[in-house]
């Protein structure tokens, strides 16, 4: 009889281990899936948007998002490009620090062709426009023709809300001067 239940135990120990046997395939196939679900909901940008403190940013209510550019930033001291003050504007004591009727205006030196275009910013957008066009004519990327890829020309304007038109205008006229034909201004998404 005890040789009996030693037996039978045998049996209920192997099918016991057998049930518990891990599934390799199955977990592979989870993985397979969590892993795919990560990589379609990852998202990544190269475009690095940065905004300045006390800057008011106007509200939008588009849902497109901001594509790889080269950013402008307009601020009531003055205009940044890629992160580097280039022009600063002139303050009077009324609206050094105001937040309503603040004008925004250039010194002679920094305006051309009869104030319409800023140097300062003209010569830096030329000089990105030429690091470009040299980086994609080394890049082994080319078109149908074999060319390298044509410069695109795009920049992101981000300016003050309270920044006059006239000053806006100036801007673009300088980046199209430069070779910047499309321009992306980038505002605050509106909350819903």
């Amino acid at each position: 009889m005890g040789a009996y239940r030693s037996i039978r135990g045998r049996k209920r120990r192997d099918k016991v281990n057998k049930l518990f046997e891990l599934q390799l395939t199955s977990m592979i196939d989870v993985l397979v899936i969590i892993l795919v679900f990560l990589l379609k909901s990852y998202q990544t940008s190269t475009n690095n948007l940065t905004t300045v403190p006390g800057l008011q940013m106007p509200i939008s209510s588009s849902i497109e998002d901001a594509r790889d550019s080269l950013q402008v930033i307009v601020t009531p001291e003055g205009i940044t490009f890629e992160n580097v003050r280039i022009v600063d504007f002139v303050q009077t004591e009324a609206t050094a620090g105001a937040s309503q009727g603040a004008e925004y205006k250039f010194a002679a030196q920094d305006l051309d062709e009869e104030g319409r275009r800023i140097v300062a910013l003209y010569d830096a957008l030329v000089k990105a426009k030429e690091k470009s066009e040299f980086l994609k004519a080394q890049s082994t990327v080319r078109d149908d023709k074999g060319q390298p890829m044509p410069f695109d020309g795009v920049i992101a304007i981000t300016a003050d809300k309270r920044i006059q038109y006239e000053t806006i205008r100036k801007i673009m006229y300088t980046s199209g001067a430069a070779g910047y034909k499309i321009f992306r201004f980038i505002a605050q998404r509106k909350e819903t």
